[in-house]
């Protein structure tokens, strides 16, 4: 039987007629006795391979859909997997952990661990991420404490999230804290409206500042090294993923707003801090004694030399006015950072 012969048998639009099915099948029961080299036998199996391929494929996404469902329902029970988990922990409440089981269930495929790598496929009922080794380990350190008392922390990125349980763990340690954030009044809102407030919030300091401007960022340092030897460091603070213009619409305008009455905590800006970025960079640069006296040129200035041709001519160089494709004035000193101590290096080549 030609396998065109049977394509034809199988009209693609309705089922199978009881009689062509008929006749499939008595066909392919006599290719049992065919030598697999025979030119029928090659026809059918040619006909059918198509068949057969889709038939295991579906077969391997349902039964990856299955392995994936199931291993995310163990997931979901989990307290840091838990799909209606709250991922801005506002109010500063522990995470509930769904399942009395120290374990929430055995994933069927199993994953690395985030922290040494080692598949795993027991899940912790708290943490979904790790092995039951690096889980227990975490278990212990989690609830850990010790007294802060007297000693001083700097916390970047403190307002929400796992800042704000860092800068709360610092706090009712007993350490005073000093987080800095691009929405201060809002962080100023979060911290003086948890119940124990009382108990912290005057050795709370909270410090708006955009750390993408060097002029806030040495403020933020002068400001530091005014107020004593620090004893604690936490950089938490990393880039935000860029969202809609409209995202941060309520934030910035809750900036503008009265703070509520009652104890607050110290709030510390440094100007520019809600307006809009680079040109609050180039605001900020332009007024800072230190970075705005950059050869005479204002920041605008520099940067649209830096853009145009010709800058860093002969002619320019001998006149001590190149400023090359970067925004740099051209190094004619036998020392520079390579070679200085860090308290040696200007501020704005550290950044």
């Amino acid at each position: 039987m030609r396998a065109r012969r049977l394509e034809l048998c199988v009209p693609s639009d309705s089922a199978i007629d009881p009689s062509d099915l008929e006749v499939t099948l008595r066909v392919l029961a006599t290719m049992n006795g065919l030598d697999e080299e025979h030119p029928d036998f090659v026809a059918v199996r040619r006909a059918t391979a198509r068949m057969f391929k889709s038939v295991k494929k579906n077969r391997r996404l349902e039964k990856r859909a299955e392995i994936a469902d199931a291993d995310r329902a163990v997931v979901a029970a989990t307290a840091t997997g838990a799909p209606d988990r709250i991922d801005d922990e506002t109010r500063g409440i522990p995470l509930a952990i769904t399942v009395a089981a120290p374990t929430a269930g055995t994933l069927l495929k199993s994953r690395p661990c985030y922290i040494c790598k080692k598949h795993y496929t027991q899940v912790d009922a708290f943490y979904h991420q790790l092995c039951p080794d690096c889980a227990a380990i975490n278990h212990a350190k989690r609830d850990a404490r010790t007294d802060l008392t007297g000693r001083t922390a700097l916390l970047t990125g403190g307002r929400a999230k796992i800042g704000m349980y860092i800068a709360l763990r610092l706090l009712r340690d007993g350490a005073h804290t000093t987080i800095t954030t691009r929405f201060p009044r809002d962080a100023v809102r979060r911290f003086s409206s948890l119940p124990d407030s009382g108990e912290w919030l005057h050795r709370l300091r909270v410090v708006g500042i955009d750390l993408r401007d060097p002029a806030q960022v040495i403020g933020l340092s002068d400001a530091m090294i005014e107020a004593g030897p620090l004893d604690i460091l936490i950089n938490n603070a990393a880039q935000t993923v860029r969202r809609s213009p409209g995202s941060y619409a309520p934030l910035a305008d809750a900036e503008s707003a009265p703070l509520p009455d009652g104890p607050l905590p110290e709030l510390l800006t440094f100007g520019h801090t809600n307006d809009a970025h680079p040109q609050a960079l180039a605001a900020s640069v332009g007024s800072h004694p230190i970075l705005a006296n950059a050869g005479g040129l204002s920041a605008a200035e520099l940067t649209e030399l830096a853009l145009a041709a010709g800058s860093s001519s002969l002619a320019r160089l001998a006149a001590g006015t190149a400023i090359d494709a970067g925004g740099l004035v051209p190094d004619h000193h036998d020392q520079n950072s390579w070679t200085q101590f860090v308290h040696e290096v200007d501020p704005l080549e550290m950044l």
